[in-house]
């Protein structure tokens, strides 16, 4: 069993809980995530916003005021005081993120994970695998800081609603958590397991090549040694929408259905990053 572990990032553990083809898992992921963070996006500007004024108010106020009390200076108490009501409230507000996350200033408990459709299948089978994280008795999955050096996470990391930003590939998705202890925490994260009886033991049912609505692979196909796609330069802005074109033509001419924009971008991403690994690893 041991020889079948592989170290891999969560995102990739996610994607193929959600589909045995990874590609297509990712782009599912791509989507789910992006949903979340479209239903929280506002609430988190507005946060951000308070956060920013808050902290701002509290260091012209109070740092000084402490200052001028230290040096002896009349008034700096009153000043420290007058200081002491922006950082009450920014304290206020930083409690207020970690209990919409939380369910308190503890996470001491999973909370209801937000989706833009729990009924999803893809969603409820990323729920499986974070039902499977917030066990104790789970491999814990791990970081790695700057220096290279492993930091294990335990199951608390998985307890907020807000969890499904942990397999995006969006560092702005990512930033929208708070550390069961802590603020931010927008790290890669990391797990060394057998997928395969990790999928097994949670009971997930990946995608595993029923019907589709849309033929992704013949559509990526049509795309190699495709004269427009070998002439592309991976570091030139529009070559998302280019890709995403290319597969919309494709889709056309089957007469079929044609996948949203939003899909053809998110496919397109992929194939983007694939070409610039490829091209990389000729160089």
């Amino acid at each position: 069993m041991d020889n079948q572990k592989e170290v891999l990032p969560l995102r990739i553990i996610a994607a193929r809980f959600i589909s045995s083809n990874e590609l297509e898992g990712l782009a599912e992921l791509d989507r789910i995530t992006a949903d979340v963070y479209g239903l929280i996006q506002t609430k988190y500007l507005v946060w951000w916003i308070a956060f920013s004024a808050a902290l701002f108010a509290s260091a012209i106020t109070l740092l000084p005021g402490i200052g001028l009390t230290l040096a002896g200076v009349k008034g700096g108490e009153i000043v420290a005081a007058i200081g002491l009501i922006p950082f009450g409230l920014l304290l206020a507000v930083v409690s207020y993120w970690r209990i919409l996350q939380y369910g308190s200033m503890r996470a001491s408990q999973p909370q209801k994970a937000v989706y833009a459709n729990p009924d999803d299948p893809a969603a409820r089978n990323l729920e499986r695998l974070f039902a499977l994280l917030q066990l104790e008795t789970t491999p814990r999955a791990f970081y790695v800081t700057r220096n290279g050096v492993k930091r294990y996470i335990n199951e608390r990391y998985f307890f907020g609603s807000l969890r499904a930003a942990y397999v995006s590939k969006e560092s702005p998705v990512r930033e929208v958590l708070f550390a069961p202890i802590g603020f931010w925490f927008s790290r890669e994260i990391f797990m060394d397991v057998d997928v395969d009886a990790l999928i097994a033991q949670a009971k997930a049912k990946p995608n595993r090549g029923a019907p589709k609505t849309y033929d992704y692979t013949d559509a990526v196909m049509s795309l190699i040694e495709h004269p427009v796609v070998r002439a592309i330069d991976v570091n030139k802005r529009g070559n998302q929408t280019q890709i995403a074109d290319l597969l919309e033509d494709w889709y056309r001419t089957k007469g079929g259905s044609i996948p949203s924009r939003t899909q053809l971008s998110l496919y397109a991403k992929l194939i983007l990053e694939v070409i610039a690994k490829n091209r990389a690893a000729k160089s």
